[in-house]
């Protein structure tokens, strides 16, 4: 590591990077503009009053921060006003136990940036102009136009600052860093670069107005990275060095005293996957790129690698070995084969879907492109109305497929109400328009809308459906006990319900000793869940919102406690969940139902992802392992084995813990001895004595693999 990365590395840990805004005064006579034309004029001066952050050991420079007094980046969404008034009213609150309002994470078109420049998007935005008639298109085209200029002004103001901090450095190697900094940002971004290093600084100041994932950064600037090391003007030493400053700011975009400081869901990224010949894209970049942010001490970015059918199995296994050796947990592992099928199942040309990234907790996001998600819903309501107000005619029923039916009625109902109510939220959104962020998505300029109201054209709507297991288990539960077994009757399984087991205990110990959960590759799970998961694929089929974006389905909880929040509002389920417990997320299985060990559980979900695109989304597969399965070698060989096999057999994730439930148990007792103790939760890493009482019990009643 050269010495400026470890000094910035330290300065980034201790806070000293976190870029604080400068304030700006506004005219009061705006208020007589348009809401648009005030928009613009406001983020334009805005921009231009920030102060670039240059010291002597920088290289990059460009990033700056929204402080809420205009309407800021979309991932952000600082001066978003009906944003606002929905967090402050739906955030963390479920409408009916149903559903809660959600973040949304994107990805800019950095590839589109990096080669036509600001320029190329305003002459885009120009010739869009000539194509619309509408008064209220063409302002927000000149509105687009003039924040383009904001950020061509931005990028010559940083490079004064730099050239002006070289006056005041010493250090040649330092000077010289500077003068080039200040050469470089009079072409990029405003023209398409030139360089590996002007591509990484155009990515350094893009992101300030997308801050959020940088994508397949280790595609998109290989060209610049083959091109340069070739001619010989630039090592790898030198590469690595831009990279992981870029990667800094990444983590000093969140001060310390955030949660989020910590937690391995901001930034996040993929490295390798099908290119669009079809091979994979793993490549000497991609390496440089993961080795450069294993050398720092930071938590954030976080890296997926994109497994495929072809990638080499010296990848994978030295990925995996990266992440038994990272203490900041911050690799995780996705499978392009179902993923891409289901996008393009969807309606993306293979073009585009084989360029998708995992965004925020573990989300898939086109380039140039928003996850349209935001909500996350209670399926296990579907379960809970079918006994509640189907009770008659379940009772009537002669067969497990009449009882399905009447099932799938009521979970068709449900979907139809999780639906408006996402709609609803989606309205609200829709009316801030956005003008930071938008010109860098693919579609806004010739569509001539905000990415809010629908600008985007490499988008995809998804619901976070938690719970996905609980109705699997309940399912299983009536058929096995009621139906195949008939060691219940339908009656006395309605009672306990409606008792939530009380008087019922014995009935709900048998259950929940001999059942056949999800999670063991037993036929009857393995059955219901691919008969649920076609149910939810045939209702969202052909559904579209109201911004007509397809639906996608994933199953986490994100940085927030949705299965805690859905448990209190459900009553108690055939699976022996009492009422107001939790209810499952992500397809992993926990309270040791998972007999069978790792392989069954593998297996099974396996199964369910690649029978079922649609639950292609914001999907998590957590597996919580004992540390000997990977301190031990030849043990790490077994599991790095029985991963691969598991990608290949369609598993669609998977991510690591590597902890023992005694220490996780004597962690919640002194946490202080226990500080250092880092895990996966849902999409993301943290410390677990950070995590709040419900997500660390979630963590614990996870079933630890050891076999």
């Amino acid at each position: 590591m050269k010495e400026r990365i470890r000094i910035l590395a330290e300065k980034t840990v201790k806070g000293e990077m976190f870029i604080q805004p400068t304030p700006t005064q506004y005219d009061r006579e705006d208020l007589f503009l348009s809401p648009v034309a005030m928009s613009a004029k406001r983020a334009y001066e805005y921009i231009l009053n920030q102060t670039p952050f240059v010291n002597e050991y920088t290289a990059l420079t460009g990033y700056l921060r929204f402080d809420g007094s205009v309407e800021g980046d979309i991932f952000g969404r600082s001066g978003h006003a009906n944003f606002g008034e929905m967090m402050k009213y739906f955030y963390n609150q479920p409408v009916d136990g149903l559903c809660t309002f959600e973040w949304q994470h994107s990805v800019a078109d950095y590839e589109k940036v990096i080669k036509k420049g600001i320029k190329g998007l305003k002459s885009e935005i120009a010739e869009s102009r000539k194509l619309h008639s509408e008064s209220a298109d063409i302002e927000f085209l000149d509105a687009l136009s003039l924040i383009a200029d904001a950020i061509i002004g931005w990028a010559g103001k940083c490079s004064d600052a730099a050239h002006e901090k070289s006056k005041t450095v010493d250090e040649p190697e330092y000077k010289e860093n500077l003068l080039k900094l200040s050469a470089a940002l009079k072409n990029v971004p405003e023209n398409p670069a030139q360089s590996f290093y002007e591509a990484v600084l155009c990515v350094f100041v893009i992101y300030a107005f997308v801050p959020d994932s940088i994508g397949c950064i280790d595609r998109y600037i290989y060209p610049f990275y083959k091109n340069d090391i070739e001619k010989g003007v630039l090592t790898k030493e030198d590469a690595k060095a831009y990279l992981q400053e870029l990667f800094l700011m990444l983590q000093a975009r969140i001060h310390p005293s955030s949660d989020r400081f910590y937690r391995g869901g901001e930034s996040h990224f993929c490295i390798g996957g099908y290119l669009e010949n079809g091979e994979d894209g793993f490549n000497e970049l991609s390496r440089l790129v993961l080795d450069s942010m294993l050398e720092l001490p930071t938590w954030i970015p976080q890296i997926s690698l994109r497994w495929t059918q072809k990638t080499p199995d010296e990848v994978f296994r030295y990925l995996m070995e990266c992440e038994r050796r990272d203490p900041n947990k911050r690799i995780a592992f996705v499978n392009d084969e179902p993923r891409i099928k289901a996008l393009v199942d969807i309606g993306f040309p293979y073009e585009v879907a084989c360029k998708y990234t995992m965004v925020g907790c573990n989300e898939p996001q086109l380039p140039g492109g928003i996850f349209m998600g935001g909500c996350a819903v209670n399926i296990v309501k579907a379960v809970e109305s079918t006994f509640k107000n189907r009770e008659k005619d379940i009772l009537a029923a002669q067969s497990f497929d009449e009882f399905y039916g009447i099932f799938e009625e009521e979970l068709f109902s449900t979907c139809d109400k999780m639906v408006g109510i996402y709609n609803r939220f989606q309205s609200v959104r829709s009316r801030d328009i956005n003008l930071v962020s938008t010109m860098f998505f693919e579609g806004s300029i010739s569509r001539a809308k905000s990415i809010t109201q629908g600008g985007a054209i490499n988008a995809v709507a998804d619901l976070s459906v938690i719970g996905i297991t609980t109705v699997i288990d309940s399912l299983v539960c009536v058929k096995q006990f009621v139906f195949d077994e008939k060691v219940y009757s339908m009656q006395e399984m309605c009672e306990a319900l409606k008792a939530d087991w009380q008087g019922y205990e014995e009935m709900r110990a048998v259950i929940l000793k001999k059942a056949k959960f999800f999670g063991n590759n037993d036929d009857v799970p393995n059955e219901c869940a691919a008969r649920f998961a076609k149910s939810l694929g045939a209702y969202f089929a052909d559904k579209t919102t109201d911004l007509g974006y397809k639906y996608v389905l994933g199953n986490l909880i994100g940085y927030n406690q949705h299965n805690k929040w859905f448990g209190d509002a459900t009553g108690a389920t055939p699976d022996g969940r009492g009422c107001g417990d939790i209810v499952s997320f992500g397809l992993g299985q926990s309270e040791g139902k998972d007999r069978e060990g790792l392989t069954s559980l593998l297996s099974a979900v396996a199964k369910l992802n690649v029978e079922n695109p649609i639950l292609c989304g914001d999907s998590v597969t957590n597996i919580l392992l004992d540390e000997q399965m990977v301190q031990n070698d030849s043990n790490f060989e077994k599991l790095v084995g029985l991963l691969k096999t598991y990608f290949e057999m369609g598993g669609m994730h998977f991510q690591l813990s590597y902890v023992s439930k005694e220490d996780l148990r004597n962690a919640k007792i002194d946490p202080q001895k226990y500080k250092s103790l880092r895990v996966r939760v849902s999409g993301f890493s943290d410390y677990f004595v950070f995590l709040n009482g419900d997500l660390q019990d979630e963590i614990i009643t996870r079933t630890e693999k050891n076999r």
